[in-house]
């Protein structure tokens, strides 16, 4: 269940791990693999309200941190009518890599994501993290990526990354901003209007996109667009360095 986070340990300079418990998987075999983890911090998701495991690993004296809720909210492509890409919405170009930075940097400094949930982490490179999550999607490498922008006043003023599951019939926005300089111009519905658009003519049957539960206003826009929610998982932190002697 638990796979090294390489991105995360280099970043923080610790061990950190990361697992998906599914549901139905013994609270034994989850006790164990934990307990037998040398990483300084345990990340794990589990569906929400089964919580059978962690309250057992709290009684034996793990310090476990609940760290956030994250929702997915999702809608079928197939019913959308075909329309035209709104203006101002395009794919991204490494030239907008250093707007997609700022973007970034300005969106995500004072967002309450898991990692903000654990005293231990620096908040300088959690944002950092957020950064180069953004502009992960720019790179060659990624085949089954892409990033979407919008623009306003010839200046990119919000991004959109996205993973590619064709297999799937599934494109999933990763992470999305808009800059705070541009807020409140429904760019950001713009954006997300251009993404379904451009997926439903490539004949994808679905888009998902996630978000913590206190971010109320993206979810106000995703339930304007079509999108419902779906599922939802509890994220937990079990850093060694809150355990007490």
């Amino acid at each position: 269940m638990l796979a090294d986070s390489a991105p995360d340990s280099a970043r923080f300079g610790i061990k950190v791990v990361r697992g998906h418990l599914p549901a139905g998987t013994p609270v034994k075999d989850i006790i164990d693999e934990v307990t037998a983890s040398n990483a300084t911090l345990i990340i794990l998701r589990a569906t929400a309200g089964d919580s059978d495991a962690i309250v057992q690993l709290q009684r034996r004296g793990w310090p476990v941190i609940h760290a956030d809720t994250l929702v997915y909210y999702g809608i079928d492509l197939t019913i959308l009518p075909r329309e035209p890409l709104p203006e101002g919405v395009r794919l991204a170009t490494g030239a907008d890599r250093d707007a997609i930075h700022e973007t970034a940097e300005s969106s995500f400094a004072g967002y309450r994501s898991h990692y903000g949930a654990n005293p231990l982490l620096p908040r300088d490179k959690i944002v950092a993290g957020y950064i180069e999550w953004a502009k992960s999607r720019l790179a060659p490498e990624n085949a089954g990526s892409c990033t979407w922008v919008v623009t306003a006043e010839d200046h990119v003023a919000g991004f959109a990354t996205c993973d590619l599951r064709p297999d799937e019939s599934t494109v999933e926005i990763v992470l999305n901003a808009v800059h705070p300089r541009f807020s409140r111009r429904g760019l950001y519905g713009q954006l997300l209007k251009g993404i379904l658009q451009h997926y439903a003519t490539l004949s994808y049957r679905q888009l998902v996109v996630s978000t913590q539960l206190w971010n109320y206003t993206v979810q106000r826009q995703w339930l304007r667009a079509g999108l419902s929610l779906k599922l939802a998982y509890d994220t937990y932190h079990i850093d060694r360095r809150l355990r007490l002697p």
